[in-house]
């Protein structure tokens, strides 16, 4: 049996980005800078629009994404 495979350490907090809008998910990923590295989405965002651009800015800043779109 292999030793189970390790978490790095920047990816074992998964922040739900539970909020209203694509903008006040980018104000909450700046206020937490590098402290969080892998991020939720969920359907409440996803509906709101901007849902891709909101990847592609995420994506640019190095973090990873987790996405939840089941009903």
């Amino acid at each position: 049996m292999s030793a189970p495979k390790s978490i790095p350490v920047g990816e074992r907090l998964i922040l739900a980005l539970d909020v209203p809008s694509p903008d006040e998910a980018r104000k909450l990923v700046e206020s937490l800078g590098d402290s969080v590295n892998f991020y939720k989405i969920g359907l409440e965002l996803f509906m709101a629009g901007g849902y891709f651009e909101l990847l592609d800015w995420l994506k640019a800043r190095g973090k990873k994404v987790f996405v939840d779109l089941k009903f």
